[in-house]
């Protein structure tokens, strides 16, 4: 069963929270609750479940080698399909990896900005974990729903490589009678070297280990599950998470489903996946992954029982054609 239904797209102010370029530097939440159109405006979580995708969006160049070599007018197409694709979707959140801010080598616009306007996704933390003369990008969280709290982390310097984070807000989930603060997570690990990952992990760790209530951890991960010392199990050991069908063939996100699976979402054992699926749409050099979860309270309790049908439809309004 696909997910999806078509929805308008949405006027809203934005707000971007610009991580320094320090080792893990959190930044204050204030702004973006500030900057989210008023609650009346807002839709508010579903009772039953909600939905969660990730994506890393590839600096808005599609499947091109490198973003230098894309024009601005192909690069705004690519981004256009990217945000038809969420408009089609709907998630309550989604996750974006390698999300530009104004950049010289990616047309010199807002990405993160631009998708949220056309997808009717009016709240924003962006983190550009990664600033230079040339780029500045990172992760970022877009959302339906106003954040109770939101912060961006920057990890450790990883020179060669580009510096990486990852991105948090807490929405509250009205389920069974009561409110239920659940945190979401975008990050994105190192793509170059294990030991790099490993201190990304522990940072990472460090700083989520204490979270009141129930994690939602989602991104490009650069790890599969059945490597060597692999960085998915630590995060799933460390902060007792789950994944959805880890070892299952046909889940892979990196250019093919039968490829790498490094792009995952991770939830809390108070949560439960109702659905999980890795979409065919190429928009990016990853897949996009889609998830449906609901609340069960302790991890020994049965799942709520559904007070309306699930939020996805037979089949999606429209194909969305690969971006050439």
């Amino acid at each position: 069963m696909r997910f999806g239904s078509l929805i308008g797209t949405s006027q809203a102010m934005i707000a971007t929270v610009i991580c320094v370029m320090l080792p893990m530097q959190v930044l204050s939440a204030t702004d973006i609750v500030d900057a989210c159109p008023a609650v009346s405006e807002l839709a508010g979580l579903p009772e039953a479940t909600i939905k969660v995708m990730t994506l890393n969006i590839a600096h808005g160049r599609n499947s091109a080698l490198n973003q230098l070599f894309v024009s601005k007018a192909r690069t705004f197409e690519n981004l256009d399909y990217i945000a038809a694709l969420l408009a089609d979707i709907a998630p309550n959140v989604v996750a974006l990896q390698e999300a530009d801010g104004r950049s010289r080598w990616s047309g010199n616009f807002d990405h993160v900005t631009y998708i949220a306007e056309k997808s009717g996704l009016p709240c924003v933390v962006h983190g550009l974990h990664s600033r230079s003369w040339i780029s500045n990008y990172g992760t970022a969280l877009l959302s339906r729903g106003k954040p109770i709290a939101s912060s961006s982390v920057s990890f450790s310097p990883s020179w060669p490589s580009k510096q990486k984070g990852f991105v948090t807000t807490t929405i509250d989930w009205p389920v069974d009678q009561q409110r239920i603060p659940v945190t979401l997570v975008s990050v994105h690990f190192d793509f170059l070297r294990k030991k790099v990952r490993d201190r990304q992990v522990s940072e990472m760790v460090a700083q989520l280990v204490d979270i009141d209530g129930p994690l939602v951890l989602m991104g490009d991960l650069n790890s599969h599950w059945s490597q060597k010392s692999s960085h998915v199990r630590s995060l799933v050991d460390e902060l007792d998470l789950q994944a959805f069908s880890p070892e299952k063939n046909g889940l892979g996100t990196y250019k093919k489903t039968t490829g790498k699976r490094l792009d995952w979402i991770l939830i809390s054992q108070e949560l439960a996946f109702e659905a999980y699926e890795v979409l065919p749409d190429i928009v990016a050099d990853h897949l996009a992954v889609v998830a449906e979860i609901s609340y069960r309270g302790s991890p020994d309790q049965e799942p709520l029982e559904r007070k309306e049908p699930p939020l996805r439809t037979d089949e999606r309004s429209e194909v969305i054609p690969t971006a050439r």
